[in-house]
């Protein structure tokens, strides 16, 4: 058995300090690491220590090492690395745990087997499919990997997947730089849009609007007619349109025919407009009470019928007649949009038709928006040469 070396001060007068440090060391580690607190047990150090080093590398599709790389044991997030700048990384692996997620911007998630290995080489694939996407801009259309200009792109799926009246209300927190503020709650009213902040205090800060390659007007365009959305944000993406894109461009492309068999679409949602919190109407005995305190404290009070406006409003309390105005201008307002789409056609000739029917009812009695709309557009490639 190993001799534990003589404690420091030796030969000196020993404190229950000294001492204590002396029987600590004296300890075998794992007696020590096991009754820590009374908190675990020698199983659960012998499954702690139990790991295995892992050594590997990590290269693009080229062989060319990949550094920031990310490393983790799947299923345990916080047992993970990066690689360095030569593209390495050592990780320990928990006894069990032999499944590694490797992720890198630009390139597929993988999930590695390890087994017993311990020198690896993990080979990244590029994720092409975001960088072929086509982006429509002011001079025409490019791929997304061909792109240096700011400029963002939102699709179908993210407008139709916030049921709106206005398809820009759709934008809201889908494009960096741009502020959306919803002007009043009344129905039909399209929101404010301000791209990087406010350009002047005089004029006016809206961009400008292309549909399909005109300027127009987007509020009473069906959102579910729209293909995507393409926002343009600075001067290289805007020169085309000169002074009138200087606050930016939103670009809005309509769906069209394609070659294939009859595509129909029926898209419809119902929503409420309401439940106003207001405060409770005094009536009666109370409104009096109210009148009578006031005017007692103003020195202005003589009668209970000089309280009132007129001989008839005097009558109308005592007759306990009281129009709650708030109920009276105020509703539960209902909002339903329905479309229909009809698309298809052949090689030559493509076809699309869409009818829509929206309707918006604020949350006052009265206040209502309805927008009845149709579209259809033909592509004939036989027209189009000529």
């Amino acid at each position: 058995m190993k001799k534990c070396p003589k404690p420091l001060g030796y030969g000196i007068r020993r404190t229950p300090v000294v001492l204590g440090l002396s029987a600590a060391l004296c300890m075998p580690a794992a007696f020590s690491y096991a009754n820590v607190g009374g908190r675990m047990d020698s199983e659960s150090v012998q499954s702690v220590l139990q790991t295995h080093t892992v050594k590997g590398t990590i290269v693009d599709e080229t062989g060319e090492p990949l550094i920031g790389v990310s490393v983790i044991v799947k299923g345990q997030a916080t047992v993970g690395t990066i690689t360095d700048f030569d593209g390495n990384f050592v990780l320990d692996i928990p006894t069990g745990k032999g499944m590694l997620e490797v992720s890198y911007i630009g390139y597929k998630t993988q999930t590695v087997t390890i087994g017993k290995n311990t020198q690896i080489t993990i080979k990244m694939e590029p994720d092409t499919q975001a960088l072929e996407e086509v982006v429509v801009i002011g001079y025409g259309a490019v791929k997304k990997r061909d792109l240096t200009g700011a400029v963002s792109s939102v699709k179908n799926e993210d407008i139709t997947l916030t049921p709106a009246t206005n398809p820009m209300q759709a934008l809201q927190g889908r494009v960096a730089g741009l502020d959306i503020t919803q002007a009043s709650g009344q129905p039909g009213e399209g929101p404010k849009l301000q791209l990087r902040g406010t350009r002047s205090f005089t004029a006016s800060g809206d961009p400008m609007f292309i549909i399909d390659g005109m300027p127009g007007d987007y509020s009473t365009l069906n959102p579910n007619d729209i293909e995507s959305i393409e926002v343009l944000k600075d001067a290289s993406s805007t020169a085309v349109y000169g002074a009138a894109g200087a606050n930016g461009v939103i670009i809005i492309t309509t769906k069209s025919g394609k070659a294939g068999k009859i595509n129909i679409n029926l898209n419809a949602y119902v929503g409420f407009n309401g439940w106003a919190t207001v405060p409770e109407m005094r009536s009666g005995d109370s409104y009096i009470n109210v009148l009578r305190e006031a005017n007692q404290i103003a020195g202005t009070y003589s009668t209970d019928e000089a309280l009132f406006s007129s001989p008839e409003a005097y009558k109308a309390h005592l007759n306990g007649q009281y129009i709650d105005w708030a109920d009276e201008l105020l509703q539960t307002g209902v909002t339903q949009n329905y479309s229909l789409s009809v698309s298809g056609g052949t090689e030559k000739t493509k076809a699309y038709f869409s009818l829509n029917f929206s309707d918006e009812q604020g949350q006052f009695t009265g206040d209502d928006y309805k927008v009845n709309a149709a579209r259809k557009s033909k592509v004939d490639d036989n027209t189009a040469r000529m």
